[in-house]
Formats: C-alpha cells, sequence, structure tokens
C-alpha cells in the first residue's frame, strides 16, 4: 500500500495570495528526494498566535476565511483550522505532532520558502521538527543564492531538503496590504478573496456594501461552500460591470451576494415562503426551484437582509430568467450570474463576457439566444418570459455589424 505524503503549507496568510496557491500547485507535483511518488494533498495552516509576526495582522478568523475560499474548489487543496483552535503561542513543532497522531502512517512535508529556509535554525526545537517531516523550498529571492553552507550544516542536523522548480518571485503581504490601504486591487489577490476583503473592510479597505458583512455571515450558515464561492465571484464580477458602465457598485455587489440566498432551499420550502410573502407567480417559476429560488431570494433580501432598495430587490428577482423592461442593475446581476470567473467557459460564455464590456443589451441577448438554443437542443420547453425578454432585447440592441459600418 502506497504510504500518503502530506504537504503542509503553513503561515498567517495575511492576507493569502496567488504565490501561496502556485506553491502549493507546485509541491502537489514535485518529488521529494529519498520518497516515493508525488504528495497526495496540501493542507493550509493558518497561524493563529504566530511568535514572530503580530503586526498589522488581521484577526485569525478572517485569516482563516480568506484560506478557505482560496482553495475551495481546487482538487487536493484543503484549509485546517488547527493552529486557530489551540490556545497559546503555536509552534512548527507542536502542530507536526498532532498530525503525526491524526496521520500515524503518513509521511509529512512542510512546504517553506527561501527566507524561512534561512531562519530554521532559530525555529523552536529544530532537530525535532528535522525528524518528523523532510521539506520542500520554494526559492523567493534569487534562484543563485548561495545557501550551500547552510544547507550542509541543517542537513548535518537531519534535516531533509528539496528545492520546489519554480521561478523565484518575490510577491509581498506586506506590500499588498499597503496597495489595499491605498485604495488598489492588487493583481495578486483571487478574485473572491478580494471581495472578502471588500465585504469585512480589512486592511484598510472602506467596509463595501455597508452591511454586507453581517449578510455573508448569515450565508455562511445556509449555503453550500460552491454556493457562497459563487456568490462573492457574482459579488465581484457585478461590482466590475458596474464600475465599467457607470452604475452604483455597492447596490450591483450586495445584489450579487444576496442573490442566491434562496438557493439552497427544498422546492417545498421555496413554495412555502412564496405563499407566506403572497408573491404572484406563474405555474411554471412556482414548479421549479431553479427559477423560484430568483422571486423567494428577493422576499427574504427584504425581510431577513434588511435590502431596501427596489432595485436591488427587483435584480434579485428576475436574475434567472429576466424581465422585459429591465434596467442595468437587473442587466448587470443577469450577465454576471452567468459569467463570473467559475464558470465553465464555451464559445457563447466567451463572446458574452467580451459584450458585457461593451454593451449590456447586446450581451444580454447573445446570453439569452445562446440560452434558447441550448434548450431547444435539450428539449425542454424555456420558461416563457425568457422568449419574450430575448425578442425583446433584439429590438433595443443594435447589432454590433451595422454598428461596425457606421464607424467605418
Amino acid at each position: 500500500m502506497t504510504r500518503e505524503r502530506i504537504g503542509i503549507l503553513g503561515g498567517s496568510f495575511n492576507p493569502i495570495h496567488h504565490r501561496h496557491t502556485d506553491i502549493a500547485a507546485a509541491a502537489l507535483n514535485t518529488p521529494s528526494h529519498g520518497a516515493a511518488g508525488r504528495l497526495s494533498r496540501v493542507i493550509f495552516l493558518p497561524t493563529c498566535n504566530p511568535p514572530h509576526k503580530h503586526h498589522d495582522l488581521a484577526p485569525a478568523e478572517h485569516r482563516f476565511e480568506m484560506t478557505r475560499l482560496a482553495v475551495l474548489g481546487k482538487p487536493g487543496f484543503t484549509a485546517s483550522r488547527m493552529e486557530l483552535d489551540r490556545t497559546g503561542v503555536t509552534y512548527t513543532l507542536d502542530t507536526l505532532r498532532l498530525l503525526h497522531k491524526q496521520h500515524p502512517d503518513a509521511e509529512l512535508v512542510y512546504i517553506i520558502g527561501e527566507d524561512t529556509l534561512l531562519d530554521l535554525p532559530n525555529w523552536h526545537q529544530p532537530a525535532q521538527v528535522f525528524a518528523l517531516c523532510r521539506f520542500l523550498v520554494c526559492r523567493r529571492l534569487t534562484g543563485e543564492a548561495d545557501m550551500g553552507p547552510l544547507l550542509r550544516e541543517l542537513e548535518a542536523r537531519g534535516a531533509r531538503f528539496t528545492f520546489l522548480p519554480l521561478p523565484p518571485v518575490n510577491i509581498s503581504a506586506t506590500n499588498i496590504r499597503e496597495a489595499l490601504a491605498a485604495g488598489l486591487e492588487p493583481a495578486d489577490l483571487c478574485p473572491q478573496v478580494m471581495e472578502y476583503i471588500r465585504i469585512m473592510g480589512l486592511y484598510g479597505v472602506s467596509p463595501s456594501p455597508p452591511g454586507a458583512g453581517a449578510a455573508y455571515r448569515m450565508l455562511r450558515r445556509i449555503l453550500t461552500d460552491k454556493r457562497l464561492l459563487h456568490s462573492l465571484l457574482v459579488s465581484d464580477t457585478a461590482r466590475h460591470l458596474a464600475r465599467h458602465h457607470g452604475q452604483g457598485e455597492d447596490a450591483a455587489a450586495l445584489a450579487g451576494l444576496l442573490h442566491d440566498c434562496a438557493k439552497c432551499m427544498p422546492l417545498s420550502q421555496l413554495q412555502k415562503l412564496a405563499a407566506e410573502h403572497r408573491l404572484l407567480l406563474d405555474r411554471e417559476t412556482l414548479q421549479s426551484q431553479n427559477l423560484l429560488h430568483g422571486p423567494v431570494g428577493a422576499a427574504l433580501a427584504e425581510s431577513r437582509y434588511h435590502v431596501s432598495d427596489p432595485n436591488i430587490l427587483s435584480a434579485i428577482s428576475c436574475h434567472t430568467v429576466g424581465k422585459v423592461g429591465m434596467l442595468p442593475l437587473d442587466m448587470i446581476l443577469c450577465l454576471a450570474d452567468k459569467i463570473e470567473p467559475s464558470r465553465l467557459l464555451h464559445p457563447a460564455m466567451a463572446e458574452v463576457r467580451a459584450l458585457a464590456e461593451q454593451n449590456l443589451i447586446a450581451a444580454m441577448e447573445r446570453m439569452l439566444q445562446a440560452t434558447l438554443r441550448h434548450v431547444a437542443a435539450q428539449k425542454i420547453h424555456p420558461h416563457p418570459s425568457t422568449r419574450q425578454v430575448a425578442d425583446w432585447l433584439a429590438r433595443l440592441a443594435v447589432p454590433i455589424n451595422k454598428r461596425s459600418e457606421r464607424h467605418e
């Protein structure tokens, strides 16, 4: 039986960024010398109270949630609360001992950066750490640094090393935090983490939209991880489209965050809520969980999440099939729901994504036409509103080729 090999990527993750996940991905595919095979998985371990880092450290629960969001849906990646749920100062040695108790037959491989390697002699009881794990080291500063004497000294004390085949990149979490505090959006953050930072108002970012932090905590309890991730990505995408088309970012982001607040409810519960809120809906909508969660979600956004903006409520209500007379926010949410980054890419999706940057009406029309073609291919009858909205949008939209002709 092949021995399981578990990678451990610890750190403050303040915040987690692309380099962290790139390192973990490389580690999954890099055999360690002296051991057969590659890692079976990587555990991300945000620290609670690291003995050497205190300045500008976001609360541990926020750092864990950002880490969890960053690795959701990525094969072989998990986030662990192990160091958060312990009391007192946390040391790597204690973590390794706990992991060995949980996985007595596994080999533990600790993933570190080049700067951490230089500090290994100063770790708490390093000889015992070396006996419990081997190390995968990622170059951070330079691929040419001569660490030969230090490596030989550490190896003589029992340490075992492999260097990851990644080019050195110096991405600093300090620089990311400074950029966030200056009102910038660093490219090194994944969109769901950036949106979480906005919602919670971390690192000097003003909370946006107002009150969304409480809404997020409610959604965290009732949505699946996949649906929560989708909601954050829709919020981020809607915010981007709103900014691009001169609409209110806060309203778009809140609509995106809450648009699926009823999605994980069974049809029977949705029908009960529709009756309680006296929603006047057609039979097709009342018999479909995929359709009914929109209008019920709008009712819940008003009653449970205290949203009073009628434009936000309208966008949530009609985000599944649209409606004749859609306003820009309605279109922004419909589009964001379909084109957020985790959606599978196909030819129609690529075209809609490009059009969404240029013309909301044209993008909506193409999206609904693609939906109608897909439904026809599945030999399913579309909701009557889908055809009505598609025809209405077709009358509004100026064909791209005619627009081009006028500019020639």
